[in-house]
């Protein structure tokens, strides 16, 4: 086992204890996070040391902000250590946000390759950028949506292309929640939500697009792209957005067996999943999506 994943995994099963609130860090993930902010840089930096790896044709898609842009470059990395090795990976970047080449970190502009672009785009969608472009771009291929700040075992995709053989016409994602209902069928607040850390094939499952998320942007419902009512509707809650897509599609959804995400250490870092809980952001735009189609999709 590799560095990389030895930490990935060691973190995987430290969930808080029942009486610990979810903000607070027991001390046994503390201590597996500092040790991973220490090493993980260090492994990352040094260049993958599979030499010949399977090839699968995906789309790794992400975007980021110049808070934690400094740190992109650890995510990329995990993405070229995959032992099944992606057609591309693609980051979207703001030219607002990023308005000349030395905005953006020499780390991550010295990985670009043939496997790997920086694509610059006009204005701001914020985190729809994830999933916007590609889908408008490539909307057959099979992307895989992760996130800026998370760090990804060497097996993810591997993992993830063996249950798409399975069930080809799946979204198969590696994080989630049970979208809970109270006991006359009105919706539960998102921080009720249970998450999801097995196998599951269930109706009532909500994907966290970033922990990795497998999927062709034709399965979804045509207004996928249709972004001006994704940012009035889910102005800082793509997953909402992608989740209602996915749902009004009637596409079926896979949770893989997963654990804890372990977080890419960053001091500027700015949680935008803490934001949407805790100021019950996440309740105001899946209401906004419910009002707007008419019926509850959640």
């Amino acid at each position: 086992m590799n560095v990389l994943d030895f930490f990935v995994k060691l973190y995987a099963p430290l969930h808080n204890y029942p009486s610990v609130p979810m903000r607070v860090l027991t001390p046994f993930r503390v201590a597996v996070r500092y040790g991973a902010r220490l090493i993980l840089p260090r492994y990352l930096a040094k260049p993958s040391p599979v030499v010949s790896k399977p090839y699968a044709r995906i789309i790794v898609s992400l975007t980021s902000f110049p808070a934690r842009i400094d740190n992109v470059w650890q995510v990329v990395e995990c993405m070229l250590h995959q032992t099944v090795r992606p057609e591309k990976i693609l980051l979207w970047l703001s030219k607002e946000q990023f308005p000349n080449e030395d905005s953006i970190p020499q780390s991550l502009r010295s990985r670009q390759s043939d496997q790997f672009e920086i694509r610059m785009v006009e204005g701001d969608i914020r985190s729809h950028k994830k999933y916007y472009y590609i889908s408008k771009e490539s909307p057959d291929a099979l992307v895989f949506l992760i996130d800026d700040d998370i760090y990804y075992d060497t097996h993810l995709i591997e993992h993830v292309m063996e249950a798409h053989q399975k069930a080809p016409n799946a979204v198969i994602c590696n994080f989630g929640r049970h979208i809970g209902h109270n006991e006359d069928g009105s919706l539960k607040p998102y921080n009720q939500w249970c998450y999801e850390f097995h196998y599951c094939e269930a109706d009532d499952l909500f994907f966290g697009s970033g922990g990795g998320t497998l999927f062709r942007p034709s399965w979804f419902h045509a207004d996928l792209t249709d972004i001006d009512n994704a940012i009035r509707l889910c102005p800082i809650a793509d997953d909402i957005w992608l989740n209602a897509m996915a749902r009004l599609s009637g596409r079926k959804i896979i949770i893989l067996k997963n654990g804890k995400i372990l977080p890419v250490y960053s001091c500027n870092n700015v949680e935008l999943f803490r934001i949407n809980m805790d100021e019950s952001k996440n309740d105001e735009q899946i209401s906004a999506i419910n009002k707007y189609y008419g019926k509850q999709i959640f």
